[in-house]
């Protein structure tokens, strides 16, 4: 079984095609920007069936190029222009000040503010061509603007609704963006998690406190990559990784991963290699955006991206980063008890009934070897372990004795191993839903 899970963007190269992609994926991502909820409601039976992980990723709010009035919209090194007169933007950017940087078209154009007074004035540093609609990045700046609009929240409440595993939240500055969507998701009565994107030179600043208030963190690579010196940013998805597996979230790595293979049926050697060091450096999953929207090989993408993920993943104890979580006491103690014996006794299989999926994401998150199987009664938490590395939802009936439970996991366990040690851990008494016991038996 491949262990780092695979995260496709549902577009017009993939959608007439998924019939073909549905046994190769974990979990589809509509990207909100773009799609509608008419757009997602089409393709939800065929997801739900295949118990396919669905995260809604909103458009959050983006500043934008709303007007040019310049000559040929063309900017020139050296010349200057005043922001709301010459570019006119989508929103206010008034807490801007002098020496801040306005990056745009994916900061292929850089202005640097000079004058900061009644009007914004930006010297051109580095020029080009111009359009309406066009991206605009203030890596320096905070900008007061509500974190969801309108259609966000219209969003939010479709994919409560229709029971989504996951909503993405764009441009999270710190942990307040996050309990902002939770209390939506709550007043919606949805059992979404949240996956915070982390783009924003902000959002770095407040890493720690968002990834203890989300699900999972995504390192988005594209916006990111606008905000920092693109040099940084093997880096930083180091460390955005290792925090996300420190505190036992969901983490996923993004954007460009096999970008050549939007226009090309193979990949580059570049790109094989970025996405086997995503593994090492502790991605849960792996996400392809263009390359199944607009891109030519859809299906070979994601083929690549499988091959390349099942090598890698064998490989993690020679090259793969060590986590050293920081959880709740007992969880944590737990799961390096289950580490431990998995080490002295040769352990074949890991099975963790659960019912909200926590305790088999703490363990995955030691990137064992073994098989880890998570029974669970709640067709939402199989879903939602689509996305959590070395992990394999079972559906089975809620049972309200504990010795049942375990005559279950025998049954699990006869149907997986031929024989040699295996691990059950378990809550007991049931019904407090926490795990604090473990259990040993052989084959």
């Amino acid at each position: 079984m491949r262990k780092t899970k695979i995260l496709v963007t549902l577009g017009p190269s993939l959608e007439n095609k998924l019939d073909k992609a549905i046994n190769l994926i974990d979990g589809i991502r509509f990207n909100m920007s773009h799609a509608t909820t008419d757009y997602c409601e089409r393709f939800l039976p065929i997801l739900e069936k295949n118990n396919i992980a669905k995260v809604m990723d909103l458009k959050g709010i983006k500043i934008r190029v709303k007007e040019v009035k310049l000559k040929n919209k063309i900017l020139k090194a050296g010349e200057k222009v005043v922001i709301e007169e010459d570019i006119k933007l989508n929103h206010d950017i008034d807490t801007i000040e002098e020496g801040h940087f306005i990056l745009i078209n994916d900061g292929k154009i850089k202005l640097r503010v000079v004058e900061k007074s009644d009007k914004i004035v930006a010297v051109v540093e580095v020029g080009g061509e111009i359009k309406e609609g066009m991206g605009v990045n203030l890596p320096d700046t905070r900008i007061e603007l509500p974190i969801i609009d309108e259609v966000d929240l219209k969003n939010i409440k479709f994919a409560a609704e229709k029971d989504f595993e996951f909503i993405a939240l764009s441009f999270v500055r710190d942990k307040e963006d996050v309990k902002e969507l939770k209390d939506i998701i709550s007043d919606y009565k949805g059992d979404c998690e949240v996956i915070s994107k982390i783009e924003t030179k902000e959002a770095l600043k407040n890493i720690k406190g968002i990834a203890k208030e989300s699900n999972g963190i995504m390192v988005a690579r594209g916006d990111l990559g606008v905000e920092l010196p693109i040099e940084n940013i093997p880096i930083e998805q180091k460390n955005i990784l290792r925090i996300a597996n420190k505190y036992g979230i969901l983490s996923i790595t993004a954007t460009q991963m096999l970008e050549s293979m939007i226009n090309n049926p193979f990949p580059t050697r570049a790109e094989v290699t970025d996405i086997a060091n995503a593994i090492y450096d502790g991605t849960d999953c792996l996400m392809l955006s263009n390359e199944t929207t607009i891109g030519k090989y859809p299906i070979e993408a994601i083929k690549v991206l499988n091959k390349v993920a099942e090598i890698a993943d064998k490989h993690y104890e020679e090259f793969g980063d060590r986590v050293c979580l920081e959880v709740k006491d007992i969880d944590e103690g737990l799961v390096y008890a289950v580490y431990e014996l998995y080490k002295k006794l040769d352990t074949k299989l890991i099975i963790t009934p659960t019912y909200s999926g926590r305790t088999a994401k703490l363990i995955s998150k030691l990137r064992m070897k073994n098989k880890i199987i998570a029974p669970t009664p709640n067709i939402k938490t199989l879903r939602k372990l689509r996305l959590v590395w070395g992990v394999e939802g079972y559906l089975m009936e809620e049972f309200d004795d504990v010795e049942e439970i375990i005559i279950r996991c025998r049954e699990i366990a006869k149907k997986e191993i031929e024989s040699g040690v295996y691990l059950i851990t378990l809550g007991h008494p049931i019904g407090q839903k926490k795990t604090n016991t473990i259990k040993v038996e052989s084959i």
